[in-house]
């Protein structure tokens, strides 16, 4: 004690957030000679419950760190082939992790991982398992009567089709009809039609219901048409309506009367010889328009006899669509932790990257990538797609995929990154006022290194370097804490932050207009930005990212609801707040299903209790697959404006 003509008091303070170590006088702090070696947290009571194909994961930890949960049907879960999903938030002792999109009735092996702040991971110290249930709408399993083997016979449990009753149409006006029909079951709701028998139009929804409802709209007055109502049931089983004959007759005072079994309709048609030719052209010439518009980078002309033939569907003409020409090689901006891809193409295409890392790359398998990052909705020339959450130094192998509209995907080779080596940056900052005269500035660094303030006073709306104090602490650590304990109450500040690693390395933030006195101006929003990630695994995970910028740190959180809403909806339901203060906002949501469309709105609140909310944005979520039907639907929503009255 005799270096010291006063009391050295050093106190340690360890949370997820910061560690505190100080000399302290009348004048200045000074952060010195402290250096902590962590271990990762120590894991207990891991269980897990079962629903069906989904599972719960729980355990604790001895200090706050994520939740993250690696499983596999293999019960040595290898980690090459293994699955991970959790939670990345540095917040939790009390951890949960949801598991879903797993097999029915089938044996998982897992182990848990947690990593704290300053990067020590642990994992559980032995494999465990878990199994799922049986699907709730599973095939009944008999065993067969005969002897031998026991041969197992599962057979479906519904196999009577729906039964379509009180069928009835009624006219809407001149050019459209609605069809009504009941089911004795939950059943879709289509109507084939057409001129003849042969029908050749199917339209209606998805959606079951024992009550059904379909308009039909474009169609033609004092033609006959045939039709009947489908509905198929939760097992695939269609009911068909018997065939019926209808026309849309105009009278007078713009009143239309529908009349079924129109004979003295037909009997004109069948008389009237010389308009069959002029009706079959028109029908013919609005069949050509229909696909021209539909297809309008095939050359109908050009197509051979043959080829035509050999059309019998929307989804074989596709075939006959040119693929996109991507030009020339990609651009990437390639960073430690994400990177940029960025190309072109001569038709308009969506955008997705296809990526692995090196040692999960597979180029002998169907599909070779780990998984599929981008948008399949936003149709473009000029293509970019951020990759977030990769590992710095890293080889990473991607593929380039672009699919228009209708016609075949565009795939270029594969190409190969690698990320940068881990630089050093500042992962999260943000004050915290101790009293009129005292404030805390705190920060996380990425890397190990020393902890300095700069400070200084506005005057008369100008900086005064002239006053500018610096604090230093040599000491090299990734939480970082100092104190300025000589503040003027009501003064603005400037505060930059510095840290140096060992490299020489230097990162820095600057804190603009800081006072211990209230201020009431709120983050700005910009830049908000919604991504969906498609994982190429057994578990199909619809993953999306939310991103957005403010001009000064605060904290992240999400409010969502289904469906397209205004700015007067209050969203029922919201992410859990992340608390860290950025400006740099990422946050990552599984919930989300699959091809739906999502209204949300994003809030950041700083240090001082600012609130920011943005308006309204909505996204459509990646979808898994597609079927020709849906395809064709979605063709007819972009071709008539009427469909969307009908979805």
């Amino acid at each position: 004690m005799k270096l010291f003509s006063k009391i050295l008091l050093v106190v340690f303070i360890f949370s997820p957030y910061f560690v505190q170590a100080a000399m302290v006088s009348d004048s200045y702090v000074i952060y010195e000679n402290v250096h902590h070696y962590f271990d990762g947290p120590v894991i207990s009571g891991e269980s897990a419950s079962s629903n069906a194909n989904t599972v719960t994961v729980t355990w604790t930890t001895d200090v706050a760190s994520d939740s993250f949960v690696v499983y596999d049907t293999d019960p040595s879960v290898p980690e090459s082939t293994s699955h991970e999903q959790g939670k990345s938030p540095k917040t939790e002792t009390s951890h949960s992790v949801m598991l879903t999109g797993l097999a029915y009735s089938t044996t998982y092996y897992y182990k848990v991982k947690s990593t704290r702040v300053n990067g020590g991971t642990s994992e559980s110290s032995s494999i465990l398992s878990f199994s799922t249930g049986a699907n709730p709408d599973a095939s009944t399993e008999q065993e067969s009567s005969g002897g031998g083997g026991g041969m197992l016979i599962i057979d479906k449990t519904d196999k009577e089709a729906p039964e379509i009753s009180n069928v009835v149409i009624t006219a809407i006006d001149s050019s459209s009809a609605r069809i009504t029909w009941e089911t004795n079951e939950e059943a879709t709701s289509f109507v084939e039609y057409g001129f003849s028998i042969n029908y050749g139009n199917v339209y209606g929804e998805w959606g079951t219901t024992t009550e059904h409802e379909v308009v039909l709209d474009n169609l033609e007055s004092d033609v006959i048409y045939h039709y009947r109502a489908l509905s198929s049931d939760s097992w695939g089983n269609l009911g068909k309506s018997a065939d019926a004959t209808f026309a849309l007759i105009p009278g007078e005072d713009d009143e239309v009367e529908i009349v079924e079994e129109p004979e003295d309709v037909e009997e004109v048609v069948e008389e009237d010889e010389e308009e069959e030719e002029p009706v079959l052209e028109r029908v013919t010439d609005t069949a050509l328009e229909l696909l021209r518009r539909i297809f309008p980078n095939i050359n109908l002309n050009e197509l051979t006899d043959e080829q035509l033939q050999s059309v019998d569907s929307v989804e074989d003409l596709s075939d006959f669509a040119p693929v996109p020409i991507m030009s020339g090689q990609p651009r990437i901006d390639v960073g430690a932790d994400q990177a940029t891809v960025y190309w072109t193409t001569d038709l308009e295409s969506n955008s997705q990257v296809a990526i692995s890392p090196e040692d999960r790359y597979r180029p002998e398998s169907d599909e070779p990538y780990y998984q599929i990052i981008g948008n399949t909705q936003d149709f473009s020339t000029e293509h970019e797609v951020t990759i977030y959450s990769l590992q710095p130094d890293t080889t990473y192998h991607f593929q380039l995929r672009s699919k228009p509209e209708l016609g075949p995907t565009a795939v270029s080779n594969d190409y190969t990154f690698t990320t940068n080596l881990e630089g050093l940056s500042i992962e999260s900052f943000f004050t915290q006022v101790i009293s009129n005269e005292e404030a805390a500035v705190k920060w996380v660094t990425n890397k190990e290194a020393n902890s300095e303030i700069r400070y200084a006073p506005y005057q008369n709306g100008q900086v005064n370097y002239d006053e500018k104090k610096v604090l230093i602490d040599n000491n090299s650590t990734v939480i970082h804490e100092m104190t300025m304990n000589d503040l003027q109450e009501g003064v603005y500040y400037i505060i930059e932050i510095y840290s140096t690693d060992d490299s020489a390395n230097v990162t820095t933030e600057t804190i603009n207009r800081f006072s211990t006195a209230d201020t009431d101006e709120a983050p700005e929003i910009s830049h908000v930005k919604a991504d969906s990630t498609v994982f190429l695994d057994k578990s199909n995970k619809t993953q999306t990212i939310i991103s957005w910028l403010t001009n000064e740190p605060a904290t992240s959180k999400v409010y969502y609801q289904e469906g397209v809403h205004g700015s007067e909806m209050e969203f029922a339901e919201s992410t859990d707040l992340k608390d860290s203060y950025t400006k740099e906002h990422v946050m990552v949501i599984t919930k989300f299903k699959p091809g739906v469309v999502y209204s949300f709105r994003v809030e950041s609140v700083d240090s001082g209790g600012n609130t920011s909310i943005s308006k309204v944005h909505t996204f459509m979520t990646a979808k898994q697959r597609e079927s020709i039907i849906q395809i064709i639907i979605g063709i007819f929503e972009d071709t008539f404006g009427w469909v969307k009255k009908l979805m």
